[in-house]
């Protein structure tokens, strides 16, 4: 069998991957903001203080983070938050009257 045909004489050249120019859409900042404000985190320092830890590297503003940094961010928030904490059973945290509470 000759492999001239399948081999491929160069060098194979790893590629890095191209940097994102993917500007975030609006759901994603609304989203960030929602995780931000969740946490109790009110004023603009502590807000950038978290997110530039999160995202390890120096950003002014939401819109300077990738759409995967935004991405990772999101879900940290989301983990930070924790679930959420309930007590009693559906019966007891029901919203409405039912006719057994008239009797």
């Amino acid at each position: 069998m000759d492999d001239g045909l399948l081999a491929d004489p160069r060098p194979v050249q790893p590629q890095q991957p191209a940097p994102s120019t993917e500007t975030l859409p609006a759901w994603q900042i609304a989203s960030l903001r929602k995780g931000l404000d969740d946490l109790g985190l009110i004023t603009m320092e502590e807000r950038q203080s978290l997110v530039v830890e999160l995202a390890g590297r120096p950003v002014a503003s939401l819109r300077d983070l990738t759409v995967a940094e935004a991405r990772v961010i999101t879900e940290e928030l989301a983990a930070r938050k924790g679930p959420a904490q309930t007590s009693g059973s559906a019966w007891d945290n029901r919203d409405a009257d039912t006719w057994i509470d008239r009797l």
